[in-house]
């Protein structure tokens, strides 16, 4: 099995972690403003950027693909085209069986990247301009030539960087798709084309929800990252906010059903009108307020994928910890999501509960996903800042640099 973090030590990785890191700035746009972008843009209509990072050269190579596909925790899929059949396999693989595959056309897709790769995560700050509750993750896919997940659309946002290779994207302005009801995977079979572009590496395209696109790899070594946004329906954040307030619920004591002016009644399976009209008026009193809300909405979109497991730190005594604090950097687990309102923050679905003094310190951590404290700190806020952090350490969810 491999390793949880698998960390590809090589020069040009090193060389990029770098860039990435004193560059968090970096417009990827080319010459569109991000304001210009969100105003004209994002939701609305696709965007070609060429040369959106001049002479990129991809740290991450097929290989470092391979092997986080072998990852018991990696979501991973392999797609071919076989006879005229869309076929998909589920990770993990073994590196024998991909490497074995000439023959026909093949894609492997491998998602949270940045879960894995110190440069994803790097990568994925060149995209701060949308906001951290709407970015999910990084995922790269490799194909052979030829080599596509077949004409398809999303129902999310999405960033297409060609980062090794050419791949050819075909671009519909169709309303109305019909589905291959055969296929395991959602294919169009009325694609029709309206754009075609050819994207080399540092070439960027952006698509918003439901645009139909087709990408097919033009050579043997395509590598495109794709930057996905999360997009939870209406029925999804109703049915989360429903079970939010069972335990969250504002009402009055909990008394039991009464009926002191019972009648006798007609027919004794009939639920009378006087019984729904008192049930209706004990659902009415339910009442929740802004806050409780507020606190939903922190705790549902900063909760991490389904798949991601945090290990335990050793215990560690508060005063070691403060220590740290001070002598190193903090950072946020790669598959950490810390947000916050106002002055409320929550990480991976959890409120933390905090003096309002101590929100810019917080405030820095969630930004830039870490921190340093000064040395020169006071002893009573370096002790009421490792008690905020202390239990986000021992569950994980941070570790020191």
């Amino acid at each position: 099995m491999v390793a949880h973090n698998v960390t590809i030590l090589t020069e040009e990785v090193i060389r990029l972690n770098k860039i990435m890191r004193l560059n968090r700035k970096t417009h990827i746009l080319g010459k569109t403003s991000v304001n210009n972008f969100l105003k004209n843009y994002w939701q609305k209509k696709p965007l070609l950027i060429k040369n959106a990072i001049a002479n990129f050269v991809s740290p991450v190579t097929a290989s470092d693909l391979f092997t986080i596909a072998q990852n018991e925790e990696a979501i991973s899929r392999l797609i071919e085209h076989k006879q005229g059949i869309w076929q998909v396999k589920y990770g993990p693989f073994k590196r024998s069986d991909l490497l074995k595959k000439t023959n026909i056309p093949w894609t492997i897709l491998v998602q949270n990247i940045n879960h894995y790769l110190p440069f994803a995560e790097s990568f994925l700050n060149l995209f701060k301009f949308i906001p951290y509750a709407r970015l999910d993750d990084l995922m790269i896919s490799y194909a052979t030539k030829k080599g596509s997940v077949g004409p398809h659309f999303d129902s999310y946002d999405v960033f297409l960087f060609q980062a090794q290779g050419v791949r050819e994207w075909k671009i519909s302005d169709q309303k109305k798709f019909t589905l291959d009801k055969k296929s395991p995977i959602k294919i169009i079979t009325n694609f029709k084309s309206k754009n075609s572009w050819l994207l080399k590496p540092g070439d960027m395209l952006y698509l918003p929800p439901n645009i139909g696109h087709w990408g097919i790899s033009q050579s043997d070594d395509c590598l495109t990252y794709s930057i996905g946004f999360r997009a939870p329906g209406t029925f999804e954040i109703q049915s989360n906010f429903l079970d939010f307030i069972q335990d969250h619920l504002i009402t009055n004591v909990n008394e039991i059903y009464k009926d002191p002016n019972l009648t006798l009644q007609k027919n004794p399976a009939e639920i009378s009108s006087n019984m729904t009209k008192s049930i209706r008026g004990i659902v009415d009193r339910l009442r929740w307020d802004k806050s409780s809300i507020n606190h939903f909405i922190g705790q549902f979109l900063s909760e991490p994928i389904e798949s991601s497991i945090f290990e335990a730190q050793k215990p560690l005594s508060l005063k070691v910890f403060e220590k740290s604090l001070i002598s190193k950097t903090l950072r946020l687990n790669p598959k950490a999501r810390m947000l916050f309102i106002k002055n409320n923050f929550y990480v991976n679905g959890e409120y933390i509960k905090i003096d309002k003094k101590y929100t810019p310190y917080l405030k820095c951590l969630a930004n830039d996903r870490e921190i340093s404290l000064e040395s020169t700190l006071n002893k009573k806020d370096l002790s009421a800042l490792g008690i905020i952090l202390l239990p986000l350490y021992l569950s994980g969810f941070v570790g020191f640099i």
